[in-house]
């Protein structure tokens, strides 16, 4: 059993700063150079991919907070809707993922940026981040599952005067775990030339059936207890479309004039400079 602890740092004029939000930043930070890399792989622009990076990034985390809020926790808004405009208030990442592709959408097309050889990029860069982003996660200890005698269990503390004290799943370490086999496949997979939009569909196909699974596994019996919708999340409906969108993109088979086909990368001369 893991012992429960306690993911916050120092305070700074005022405001609490927590090892979840300095993860969260690396994971970005860190995301956004092998995004750049893998693109130029692809051969797109550096400027295009960080101008794409930028947009995908802040409307990600503008648009996780409002889902956050809308779909999980509804009854925040009633109690102040000045909620919507805190940051600070919650994010989704199913939420995240939508901010981004409305982004992507809209930036690609405006710009006429290779849509998929970009979207592979991401797909890479992005689960590196999410290691980052569920080691987070599992600091905080945001996302508590069933009470478990299971050796990975954490062991949470009575918070609220409905919690139970005692050993439960931490889905965030759950999801860290698979999310490093994820991220070593994805890497092995891209070693090779693909069709453009094949890794970032592999991820969708990877990602979706586990966190769908995972999501059964929430508590229920905490202070608040994430909504359903007709049984599900919307973690779990969200993972639905994003599975079809998997299948989508594994069976596609673009034409060579319709994207970019991956360059090796110049090889280094050693002694030189790169």
């Amino acid at each position: 059993m893991i012992p429960f602890f306690n993911g916050h740092l120092f305070d700074v004029g005022g405001v609490s700063i927590h090892l979840f939000g300095v993860l969260v930043a690396l994971g970005v930070i860190v995301g956004d150079r092998i995004v750049v890399r893998e693109g130029r792989k692809r051969g797109l622009d550096d400027a295009d991919t960080k101008f794409l990076n930028a947009r995908i990034v802040i409307l990600g985390f503008i648009v996780a907070h409002l889902v956050s809020v809308i779909f999980y926790f509804p009854e925040r808004i009633r109690e102040s809707p000045w909620v919507l405009l805190n940051p600070l208030g919650g994010l989704s990442s199913f939420g995240g993922f939508l901010g981004a592709f409305i982004a992507f959408a809209y930036y690609t097309k405006k710009e006429n940026i290779p849509r998929l050889a970009y979207a592979d990029s991401v797909g890479l860069g992005l689960s590196v981040g999410w290691i980052f982003g569920r080691t987070g996660c599992f600091t905080a200890h945001d996302h508590p599952g069933r009470h478990t005698s299971f050796f990975l269990s954490v062991w949470y503390p009575k918070q609220t005067p409905t919690d139970v004290a005692g050993p439960r799943l931490d889905l965030g370490l759950d999801e860290l775990l698979f999310t490093i086999v994820m991220t070593a496949v994805l890497f092995t997979y891209a070693r090779k030339p693909r069709p453009p939009g094949h890794v970032i569909g592999l991820a969708c196909l990877m990602y979706a059936p586990v966190r769908f699974g995972l999501d059964f596994l929430r508590a229920t019996d905490v202070a608040r207890p994430d909504l359903r919708y007709a049984g599900l999340t919307p973690a779990q409906w969200a993972c639905l479309a994003t599975f079809a969108l998997g299948v989508r993109l594994m069976r596609s088979r673009p034409t060579p004039e319709s994207e970019p086909a991956q360059v090796p990368m110049p090889t280094r001369v050693p002694g030189g400079t790169e």
